[in-house]
């Protein structure tokens, strides 16, 4: 390979040659798993907003308690920071599925989510079962867009077991 005036890499013909049908076809595979994965996870991010609300609102019929108890003052606005931090939720676990870089979880909202809550008065147990509801939401979200992808979708299992896991990290900052 050698570099051109604006450093971008050429193949001369012999490097080209040598890549051979087996790896292009390697190639095609890789690019065709990685754009299908990111596809699956644009739609998390596309869906957050209602992904979100579902989840504070079967939270909230699940607990009906939290609403109607002496310390939910002010519940719309503990209903619109849950709403907005679900969707904050959303796109850094996205993020996160994407790139795998952890310090972004030390970085944002995240590192102090738990002492907002607390001083705003959301039990921490909702929010942790909000977290829940979205986890399994999201993953049912991959499953039927994979499910309606044409191609190979053996990327599937361990997207879902990743997604698992980054939302589980998400649960233990609220423990």
């Amino acid at each position: 390979m050698k570099a051109t005036k604006n450093n971008q890499l050429l193949f001369t013909p012999r490097e080209f040659k040598d890549i051979g049908n087996r790896n292009i076809e390697y190639i095609k595979e890789f690019i065709n798993t990685a754009n299908s994965k990111l596809d699956a996870i644009n739609s998390i991010t596309k869906n957050s907003h209602a992904i979100a609300a579902d989840a504070v609102t079967a939270m909230i019929c699940e607990n009906q308690d939290s609403v109607n108890s002496a310390i939910s003052l002010d519940t719309t606005n503990k209903m619109s920071v849950c709403l907005r931090d679900g969707e904050i939720i959303l796109r850094i676990v996205c993020y996160l599925l994407i790139t795998n870089d952890e310090s972004v979880l030390a970085k944002n909202c995240l590192k102090d989510l738990k002492n907002t809550y607390l001083a705003i008065g959301v039990p921490l147990k909702n929010a942790i079962r909000v977290v829940e509801l979205m986890r399994d939401s999201t993953i049912s979200d991959l499953q039927c867009t994979v499910d309606s992808m044409m191609g190979d979708k053996c990327f599937l299992p361990d997207l879902i077991s990743n997604t698992e896991f980054q939302f589980e990290r998400i649960i233990n900052l609220l423990k």
